[in-house]
């Protein structure tokens, strides 16, 4: 027995079998990433699920003066109602392209922001100057409203039909191309 080895197999990884090793753990996770971002996507372009099929808020909603604003004067008429925050970025780029839509249909749909959750109303109001809207805009809007519409972030608009029902949901900044084309589709 002297003199005598017993040699067990060891395994060499290079450094090639390593990388590859953690590269497929890695390429599981973004493709389960992507997928569930893209199911969300889907759910928010257009949907016409969630809490309320109506939309007719429970909350009061007020105009820049404090004056309560008549919900029920959209009725008849097409809406695009889209909830903002002063501290939501891409809201203040949104602001903008739905001004711009807004000129476009004029008469044919109703453009209404409401502002939501919002802890200083004049930051809101400050938003509203810097990026000159001149579509109605309301205040009040808290997280009870944004349940009852079926939002799950910001910014998040509606599309309304005369009757008040909710022709569908989008969640995340619209340019102003995709919300032409949106209201082609559904009003137009």
């Amino acid at each position: 027995m002297e003199g005598m080895s017993i040699d067990f197999p060891i395994e060499h990884h290079d450094l090639e079998t390593r990388k590859k090793s953690r590269i497929i753990p890695i390429a599981v996770g973004l493709f389960v990433f992507v997928l569930l971002v893209l199911v969300i996507a889907q759910w928010a372009v257009d949907s016409s699920g969630g809490s309320a099929k109506v939309f007719s808020p429970s909350v009061e909603l007020t105009d820049g003066s404090g004056v309560v604003y008549d919900i029920q004067q959209l009725e008849g008429t097409p809406s695009v109602v889209n909830f903002f925050a002063s501290w939501c970025t891409p809201c203040r780029k949104e602001m903008k392209e739905i001004e711009e839509i807004s000129a476009v249909w004029g008469e044919r749909v109703v453009f209404i922001g409401i502002n939501s959750q919002e802890t200083n109303i004049d930051e809101a109001k400050k938003l509203v100057e810097e990026t000159g809207v001149t579509y109605t805009i309301l205040y009040g809007g808290d997280s009870k409203l944004l349940e009852e519409v079926g939002a799950v972030g910001m910014p998040f608009t509606l599309f309304v039909n005369p009757d008040a029902s909710i022709a569908g949901r989008y969640l995340t900044a619209l340019d102003s191309e995709d919300l032409d084309q949106y209201l082609e589709k559904h009003f137009g």
